[in-house]
């Protein structure tokens, strides 16, 4: 009986732990997909000042330009995070998104795909945007 007490306590911690260890897992990849999802709601609604503080701080005065130049022109339709790879060591990602759009003063709507890199800087996550693809001229 003593023994299958025992045995009763080490199932249960491993179930925690195992758990546990899913969690942080879990949690920092919802907190990715949040950041992602928040960034590009941000650029599609025009909210150019949240979206910047997604960006990584390297590209940001690039990426000021770039609002600078596209707050009036650019018009997002639609965006859909098509794939996520994560690197091994969990701090970058490469994300595959589909983005259409329009810039005035032509009406016809682009649709192109983009591979943007994030990278993980504490426990935040940034985009370094290619601001040299035909989305961001």
């Amino acid at each position: 009986m003593k023994y299958l007490f025992i045995l009763n306590i080490l199932f249960i911690a491993i179930i925690f732990s195992s758990c546990y260890s899913r969690g942080n897992f879990g949690t920092d990849t919802k907190i990715f997909n949040e950041t992602t999802q928040d960034y590009y709601k941000y650029l599609k609604w025009k909210y150019y000042d949240r979206a910047k503080v997604f960006v990584d701080i390297e590209d940001r005065a690039e990426y000021e330009d770039f609002i600078f130049r596209a707050e009036k022109n650019l018009h997002i339709t639609n965006y859909e995070v098509r794939e996520i790879i994560f690197n091994e060591d969990d701090d970058e990602s490469d994300l595959k998104i589909v983005i259409t759009y329009y810039k005035y003063p032509s009406i016809s709507e682009k649709t192109e795909i983009i591979y943007e890199k994030w990278v993980k800087r504490g426990n935040n996550w940034y985009v370094k945007p290619d601001l040299k693809l035909p989305f961001y001229q």
